[in-house]
């Protein structure tokens, strides 16, 4: 068996008994559906008052801005489903010995602490925000092409990949900080930033948005699917992520060798 073989059997083995855990409260898991559908249609709603008067904003026309703010509950509903319950807990691990015994463990430190966890009450977030940029595109009037749709998946990839990143580097953090409980908020504000197009943000704003890079999480995505994107970004993107990983895997890395343990 491969290593990544057996690392994705592992995995599988925790997230099973992990939605286990959480199915066993059905009320709650349903009135989560309802409480993400409501957010989900107050948005949508919210978004059409920028174009009471008005067809389009920087660009954005409100169908468009529709695929923008489905794509940002995809991403941010994968985000508190797979990311954010392990972040959650990263400071505990620090405090009270539990990264000691992840880190004995023969299975690779990082997947283990970062995807261990997973929430069921987000995971139909994603399936939502989808429905959502559909409908977006449908009203749009525009047909999607095969290469519009292979540039989409290609850039909510590195989406993913981004995401993950960062909530890596905010588990080192935590481990050189340990007291910092409200790391989970850095995380939602950073995805936040992608609800609307980065268009939409006014200079020196947009720019930043562009360079941290906010702009790839979902206004990239979003203009490939609306056929409208810079064909060069399909080049950056994949380097950009890729390159934000391996940032985040040397900042994890580092942040162990400075780590004593709970009984220092």
């Amino acid at each position: 068996m491969s290593r990544w073989t057996r690392h994705a059997r592992i995995l599988g083995i925790c997230w099973r008994a992990a939605v286990a855990t959480e199915v066993e409260y059905r009320f709650n898991f349903l009135s989560n559906i309802a409480l993400s559908a409501f957010w989900l249609v107050w948005a949508a709603l919210g978004a059409s008052v920028y174009f009471r008067f008005t067809g389009s904003v920087a660009g954005w026309a409100h169908a468009e801005v529709l695929v923008v703010i489905g794509l940002f509950f995809a991403l941010n509903g994968l985000r508190q489903a797979l990311l954010q319950p392990n972040l959650e807990r990263m400071t505990d691990y620090v405090r009270q010995g539990t990264l000691d015994f992840l880190l004995t463990k023969p299975f690779d430190a990082q997947l283990l602490v970062s995807l261990r966890q997973v929430r069921v009450n987000n995971l139909l977030d994603p399936v939502l925000g989808l429905a959502l940029a559909t409908v977006g595109v449908v009203q749009t009037g525009r047909g999607v092409s095969v290469g519009a749709l292979a540039a989409f998946l290609l850039l909510l990839a590195c989406a993913m990949l981004l995401t993950y990143a960062l909530t890596v580097a905010l588990m080192a953090l935590a481990v050189v900080l340990v007291g910092a409980e409200e790391l989970g908020r850095v995380s939602f504000a950073f995805v936040e930033l992608s609800r609307f197009p980065v268009d939409l943000y006014r200079n020196p704003a947009q720019a930043l948005l562009t360079i941290v890079p906010v702009a790839f999480l979902t206004t990239y995505p979003a203009e490939a699917l609306l056929g409208r994107l810079d064909p060069y970004l399909l080049l950056i993107a994949p380097g950009v992520a890729v390159g934000a990983v391996v940032v985040a895997t040397v900042a994890w890395r580092r942040s162990l060798r400075s780590y004593s343990g709970a009984s220092a």
